[in-house]
C-alpha cells in the first residue's frame, strides 16, 4: 500500500483559509488538488464515479451533440467522460489553475481535445455569454461554493431556454449531525455547508428553474466513505502519522468517517440528483 502514496507533496492548505470567501474558493480547490486527496479518493472525486455521471446525464436528457458545461471540473474526468460516451462538446470550468493544465492534458492525451476543454474560473461570475450551453452539470460542488445563490443564478443564465442543470450534491439533516460534522474541516469533506433537499430546491426554484426530477443516491455515498474509511485504516496499520501530508492525524480522520458512515446509515448525511430546466417562454413573452 505504502507505493500508492505520492512521493512529493504540494504544500497541504492551511485551514485558515476557510475564513474568508476567496480563501475558502482557493483551499477547497487546492484541496481536491492534492496528491494526498487524489490517493484516499483513488481518482472518484464525488459518490458515485463514473457510473453516478452517467446517470446524472442520463436524468438530465443530456444527448448526442448537446454544448455542456462542467462546473468546478476538476482534473476533468467528467467533461472526458460525457464526451467520450455521449458525444457531447464540453467546456469545464475550475477554480485551480493546477486542475485546469492536468485536466486539458487530459484531454489532449485522450485526443478529445478537439470536443472539450477546460477554463479556470470563479462558479459565481462564469465567463460565458448567456444562453450558450444546452445542458449545466454540477457535481459534488455547490455545498462548497460561498454564494451558493449567485452560483445557481449563473448557471440559470448561461442555459437556453429549455436547457437543464444536472446537479448532484451532498445532504444534510443539519440537527442530527454530530459536531464533527459541522466544523471547518466538513466543509472541505462537502458536508459543513451542504444543504438539506428542501434547501437546493429553493435555490432552483428561487433562480427560476423548474424541478424536473430528484433521485436519491446516499448508496453512492457510503460506498465512497467505505473505500475512504478502508484507506485509512490502511494507514493506520503502516503507522502513518498522518494521511500523505494531510492536516488530520489518522486516529481522527477515522473518527471523522467513521462519523460520516454512521450519519448516512441514520439518514442524516446523503447524496442527490437534482434536474432543473430554465422555462421556455410562452408567446409573447
Amino acid at each position: 500500500m505504502s507505493d500508492l502514496l505520492p512521493a512529493e507533496l504540494a504544500p497541504f492548505p492551511s485551514l485558515g483559509e476557510l475564513e474568508t470567501e476567496e480563501g475558502r474558493k482557493g483551499c477547497c480547490a487546492a484541496v481536491y488538488e492534492h496528491p494526498a486527496v487524489q490517493w484516499l479518493l483513488g481518482e472518484q472525486l464525488h459518490p458515485g464515479g463514473e457510473a453516478g455521471t452517467l446517470r446524472a446525464l442520463e436524468l438530465g436528457g443530456v444527448r448526442t451533440g448537446d454544448r455542456l458545461l462542467d462546473v468546478a471540473s476538476g482534473r476533468g474526468s467528467s467533461a472526458l467522460l460525457a464526451a467520450r460516451e455521449l458525444g457531447c462538446e464540453v467546456v469545464g470550468l475550475e477554480y485551480g489553475a493546477a486542475a485546469v493544465a492536468a485536466a486539458n492534458a487530459a484531454a489532449e492525451a485522450a485526443r478529445l481535445d478537439d470536443r472539450v476543454r477546460f477554463e479556470q474560473g470563479d462558479a459565481e461570475s462564469l465567463p460565458f455569454s448567456g444562453q450558450s450551453f444546452d445542458a449545466v452539470l454540477c457535481e459534488c460542488s455547490l455545498c462548497t461554493f460561498p454564494d451558493k445563490r449567485r452560483a445557481v443564478e449563473e448557471m440559470r443564465r448561461v442555459l437556453r431556454p429549455g436547457g437543464r442543470l444536472v446537479l448532484s450534491d451532498v445532504l444534510v439533516d443539519r440537527a442530527g449531525l454530530p459536531d464533527e460534522l459541522q466544523g471547518p474541516l466538513a466543509v472541505l469533506a462537502c458536508v459543513g455547508e451542504a444543504l438539506p433537499r428542501p434547501g437546493y430546491e429553493r435555490l432552483l426554484t428561487q433562480a427560476g428553474l423548474a424541478i424536473l426530477a430528484v433521485e436519491e443516491r446516499s448508496r453512492d455515498a457510503a460506498r465512497l466513505a467505505g473505500r475512504v474509511h478502508d484507506r485509512l485504516r490502511g494507514a493506520r496499520v503502516l503507522g502513518f502519522d498522518t494521511i500523505a501530508g494531510a492536516p488530520l492525524a489518522t486516529e481522527e480522520a477515522i473518527e471523522l468517517l467513521t462519523s460520516a458512515r454512521e450519519a448516512i446509515d441514520r439518514g442524516t448525511l446523503g447524496y442527490a440528483i437534482f434536474v432543473a430546466e430554465r422555462p421556455i417562454p410562452g408567446p409573447g413573452i
